[in-house]
């Protein structure tokens, strides 16, 4: 299956959307599960779950995901990410999110993407697996098993007022974000915003696919496009101008790029597409990175910028 050019960007600008919505961020999700508030840990869940499903059932019809081996480069690289990532105030999608909402001080993170992938370039590529059916079910048996053991860690007596719609919305909004991006990952388009990152790093190759009216590298775009859209539309736009303090989220930004790297892929792509779609190198990389946040969450950032927090 062959998804329209249209059909993707469309279905990129409502996923970016829900993403915003939803408050995607990893380290978001370390801090406040730390506390013991995991709305936005079953959000992704949720969204992972979509993925599975939509992928398993599409894999009936003889299509596989891509699924790569472990090796010790992606613990390394899972680790180094979350730490950096943990620093920074955001991973990948949460500072995307924040840079779409205004927040402009994100710029200095994602030019150290760029830079950061540019210097690094590419690292040996891991073995790739024969695809099987059975990873992505069994995965999406884990996945919905750690949703329920987060269910149990979350219960709380006495919710608040609003928060079980609040929940009831989030659910919906995760499984159909879900939904969409397997759909999107199924024909192995490049829109996470690691893939844009990497596409900006390398000038020559960009000048040539636009020069040829190809302009897929840069459907990341399009991601940010529906993330900013949800922050006007939830009144949250807010113009922030970068500091010169800012400026430490640049080497932040290149140890998450190199991270990445080593790991064949950020935690957009590991959670996003990998792991949903039962690749045993994200079964590695996803685990690594949880560490490495909780480790960035409690040392102190070496170059000043406070971790983030679980507010």
């Amino acid at each position: 299956m062959q998804l329209p050019v249209g059909l993707v960007v469309l279905l990129l600008f409502m996923a970016g959307l829900l993403l915003s919505r939803i408050h995607f961020c990893m380290v978001a999700a370390v801090a406040k599960a730390s506390n013991g508030d995991w709305d936005i840990a079953r959000a992704i869940a949720l969204i992972c779950i979509g993925i599975s499903a939509v992928l398993l059932s599409l894999e009936m019809g003889g299509s596989v995901p891509r699924q790569l081996a472990p090796d010790w480069r992606v613990g390394v690289g899972g680790v180094l990410f979350g730490v950096a990532a943990a620093w920074n105030r955001g991973c990948f999608v949460g500072t995307s999110i924040q840079l779409a909402s205004g927040d402009f001080r994100a710029l200095c993170t994602v030019m150290g993407w760029v830079m950061g992938d540019a210097v690094a370039g590419s690292p040996t590529a891991l073995v790739a697996l024969p695809g099987q059916p059975q990873r992505t079910a069994a995965m999406l048996v884990v996945l919905l098993l750690l949703l329920g053991l987060m269910g149990l860690a979350a219960r709380s007596p006495s919710p608040k007022p609003g928060v079980s719609a609040f929940k009831a919305v989030a659910w919906r909004s995760s499984i159909a974000c879900g939904a969409m991006l397997a759909l999107v990952d199924n024909d192995l388009w490049h829109w996470d915003p690691s893939s844009l990152a990497h596409a900006l790093a390398d000038p020559l190759v960009l000048a040539e696919s636009l020069k040829r009216r190809d302009p897929l590298p840069l459907l990341g775009l399009v991601l940010l496009a529906g993330m900013a859209a949800e922050a006007l539309l939830g009144r949250r736009f807010r113009i922030t101008c970068p500091r010169i303090a800012d400026l430490v989220r640049l080497p932040y930004g290149m140890a998450m790029a190199a991270g990445a790297l080593l790991a064949m892929g950020g935690n957009d792509s590991q959670l996003l597409r990998f792991v949903p779609g039962g690749s045993p190198h994200g079964w590695v990389a996803v685990p690594a990175m949880v560490t490495g946040i909780m480790l960035g969450l409690r040392c102190p950032a070496p170059l000043g910028l406070a971790p983030a927090s679980a507010e």
